[in-house]
C-alpha cells in the first residue's frame, strides 16, 4: 500500500502536469493507440445510446475505429439483468448490430458457475475449464449466427488461463488485451510473469497460442487533458524510434459517466502532432511486422 509521502507525490505531480498541460514527447515512430469498452452493459437505454454515440463520433473525427468488446446474452450475469427487466436478446442484437456500423466488435469474457444461489464468478480458486470453454463458444457462436466473428479480445476482470487462450484462438480471435505489465489480475493473480512480458508497448504472441497478438492495455483516460497527456508521456518517452501500440480500456459505464474529459482527450491526442496516431486495432497488428526491435 502507497503510502503518505508517495500519495503526495502523485498528488502534485498531477497538479504540476495539469497546470504545465505539457505536450507528448516527440517520436521518431509515433505510438499507435486506440480504444477498447469492456461492455456489459447494452440492456441500458442510456448506456447504449451514449456507447453508439461515442463511436460514431470518434470515427468521424478519426476515420478509424474503437474497439467495443461485448458480453452476450450467454454471459449469466447479463442473462440475468435482461431477464429482470424482460427485455428480448433480439434487443441486445440489434444494439450491438447498430454500434457496428462504427466500430470493431470483440468479445468480452466475464465467466460464471452456475449454483444453487445463482452465477459464480469464476476464477483461479474454483476454475472450471469445462465451464468456461462452453461459455466461449456459446457466446462466441451467438455473435457469428449475427453475422459477427469477433477478432479481438479482453478478459473480464483481466482473467486469463492458458485454456482460455487456446479456445479463443479456435474462436479465430486475432488480438487479444487482457495482459498488463507489471499489473494483477481483479482476483490478485497474474497470467504472465513481467519477467516474458516485453517492455511496455511491444506487441508478442500471446502463449501459448501461435497466432493471437497481444497489445498492452494501459489506462482509461477519464482524467482531464493535461494529466492524460503525463500518464501516457510515460509511455511515449522510450524507444523512441519502435512503433509502439497501446490501448486505452474502458468500461461501457465509463462513457457516459466521464463523457466530456474522454471527448477532450480525443481531440487534444487527434492534434498532437507526431507522437501518437489513431489505428484499428486490427491494423496494429500487422503493423508489428514493421517495427524496430
Amino acid at each position: 500500500m502507497a503510502g503518505i509521502k508517495e500519495i503526495l507525490l502523485d498528488k502534485f505531480t498531477k497538479a504540476g502536469w495539469y497546470l504545465k498541460d505539457p505536450g507528448l514527447p516527440h517520436r521518431q515512430a509515433p505510438a499507435r493507440i486506440n480504444f477498447c469498452i469492456h461492455t456489459e452493459m447494452l440492456y441500458d437505454e442510456k448506456i447504449s445510446g451514449t456507447l453508439l454515440g461515442f463511436s460514431r463520433d470518434f470515427t468521424n473525427l478519426t476515420g478509424k475505429k474503437i474497439a467495443v468488446c461485448v458480453s452476450t446474452p450467454h454471459c449469466p450475469a447479463v442473462k440475468i439483468a435482461i431477464d429482470r427487466i424482460g427485455m428480448p436478446q433480439e434487443l441486445i442484437g440489434r444494439r450491438i448490430a447498430d454500434i457496428a456500423k462504427f466500430a470493431d466488435i470483440g468479445y468480452h469474457g466475464h465467466f460464471y458457475l452456475e449454483g444453487r444461489n445463482g452465477p459464480t464468478q469464476v476464477s483461479g480458486d474454483n476454475y472450471d475449464k469445462d465451464v468456461v470453454r462452453a461459455q466461449i463458444r456459446a457466446e462466441t457462436g451467438w455473435l457469428k449466427d449475427m453475422g459477427i466473428a469477433p477478432k479481438i479480445y479482453i478478459g473480464g476482470w483481466w482473467f486469463l488461463t492458458e485454456d482460455i487462450v487456446l479456445e479463443l484462438e479456435r474462436a479465430g480471435i486475432l488480438v487479444d488485451l487482457s495482459v498488463r505489465k507489471g499489473k494483477l489480475n481483479t482476483f490478485g493473480g497474474r497470467y504472465l510473469d513481467d519477467g516474458v512480458i516485453p517492455e511496455h508497448g511491444r506487441q508478442f504472441i500471446l502463449p501459448p497460442s501461435k497466432n493471437i497478438v497481444e497489445i498492452e492495455s494501459v489506462f482509461g483516460p477519464i482524467m482531464p487533458a493535461p494529466i492524460m497527456k503525463g500518464h501516457l508521456s510515460r509511455y511515449l518517452d522510450k524507444n523512441k524510434d519502435e512503433g509502439l501500440s497501446f490501448v486505452f480500456p474502458l468500461h461501457d459505464w465509463d462513457v457516459p459517466k466521464h463523457r466530456r474529459n474522454i471527448w477532450s482527450n480525443v481531440k487534444a491526442l487527434q492534434m498532437s502532432g507526431e507522437s501518437v496516431v489513431w489505428m484499428d486495432i486490427l491494423d496494429m497488428r500487422e503493423e508489428r511486422h514493421h517495427d524496430k526491435r
